[in-house]
């Protein structure tokens, strides 16, 4: 017989379901029913039909399991049917990636930038590099997730403004979507890297987050209260522009000297290292850190120099929202020594202000350097969680009873 839950409550309970076993797996149906709330015989049925549809899987029964009666079977998200694809567009390569329903990152390719960065070239670019890499790898991919630094606009699918790329009111999540022709979703890099870190990184459960990051370009995603937070014109999280209390060489784009981009960015330190002579005309932050760990201390010192502008920048945002965890990530620690440079300047920030532990608040991203484009793949992975039904439309035609 046909379920007689209605649809959008069997949604409900479909997705509440896949994040308990996302978050807590492996995990027994009667775990699962007391998170949700649902009864035994209701979980026992939906957890069948989420195995069916090759969303859930179950695990050989514990041979440890010492209680009488039949030994509990653990659950765990399958990893084994399904994938999904993230995208992300930097100012120097388009990163893509796959991904399982786990969040493991199964393979991935950054294609460099030619001259041009018009949006219908590297669209283009990004569409033909998800082609290759989908053929070369087993599984059916439900959707793409895509992210851009700037100020990206997720429920119109629309970048409104990425001053680096040039790009302004382009129409991403229709263009790559269209072009792939897969469902696909669209959000700015900096929530997209606080929504992977909530998900499947290094803030698994935390709801109160921030994620710091500085590259070459500059940006924040909130989580508060358990939600990425986008604001009323979906522009949250621009923290390019926060002081940081020191006066750069160079005048920002907002006609300042203070900013947080202009005083610490990936483009900052890079100029700066080129009119010192410590790298050359073509010379890249790998090639500083280098000479920083080669030895050099003109190089490390201008490394810890931006890292503590950095902790600046985290200790206002601690100050403003009290966040149980800073996730940083970006250029500023590509080299993990210069986590506690950050720290530092953050602790000279709150020195007045009120004691936090900042080595417990502020910490790494789990993803390294893989963070884009594994970060741009969790926007899709959301949707997923969120409405499986609309990904796997079997899902809702399976009977039991």
């Amino acid at each position: 017989m046909r379920s007689v839950q209605p649809f959008g409550v069997r949604q409900q309970n479909y997705s509440a379901i896949l994040r308990a076993v996302m978050r807590h797996a492996p995990i027994a149906r009667s775990e699962l029913a007391g998170l949700t709330g649902m009864s035994t015989g209701t979980m026992t049925k939906l957890t069948s039909l989420l195995c069916e549809a090759g969303l859930l899987r179950e695990l050989p029964a514990g041979t440890e399991h010492r209680s009488l009666g039949r030994p509990p079977t653990p659950m765990v998200v399958d990893e084994r049917t399904y994938r999904v694809v993230g995208v992300h567009f930097g100012l120097r390569r388009t990163t893509v990636c796959l991904l399982d329903l786990r969040g493991t990152l199964l393979a991935e390719v950054r294609l460099p930038h030619k001259s041009r960065r018009a949006f219908e070239a590297l669209v283009k670019q990004a569409i033909e590099g998800v082609q290759q890499l989908v053929a070369q790898h087993p599984g059916t991919v439900l959707g793409v997730g895509a992210s851009t630094g700037g100020w990206v606009d997720r429920e119109a699918g629309v970048v409104r403004d990425h001053r680096m790329l040039r790009w302004r009111d382009v129409p991403l999540r229709d263009a790559l979507g269209g072009g792939l022709g897969l469902p696909t979703e669209i959000d700015s890099s900096f929530r997209a890297l606080a929504m992977a870190e909530r998900w499947f990184g290094g803030a698994q459960g935390v709801d109160d987050l921030i994620g710091l990051f500085v590259g070459n370009v500059v940006g924040a995603g909130f989580v508060i209260g358990g939600r990425v937070r986008a604001g009323h014109h979906a522009a949250a999280g621009s923290v390019d522009h926060l002081s940081v209390g020191v006066t750069a060489a160079d005048v920002c784009s907002c006609g300042r000297r203070d900013c947080l981009h202009v005083a610490a960015s990936d483009l900052t330190v890079l100029a700066q290292a080129r009119k010192a002579g410590l790298i050359g005309a073509r010379g890249t932050l790998e090639h500083l850190l280098q000479a920083a760990r080669d030895g050099d201390k003109r190089a490390d010192r201008l490394l810890v120099d931006r890292a503590e502008l950095v902790g600046v920048a985290a200790g206002t945002l601690i100050d403003m929202l009290d966040p149980e965890l800073v996730i940083v990530s970006g250029g500023v620690v590509d080299a993990p020594e210069y986590l506690r440079s950050v720290q530092r300047g953050a602790r000279a920030y709150l020195h007045d202000k009120r004691p936090v532990d900042l080595e417990s608040v502020i910490r790494l991203s789990a993803f390294g350097t893989d963070g884009v484009a594994v970060s741009a793949a969790s926007v899709i992975l959301d949707r997923i969680y969120a409405a499986p039904a609309e990904f796997v439309p079997g899902l809702l035609e399976l009977r039991y009873g």
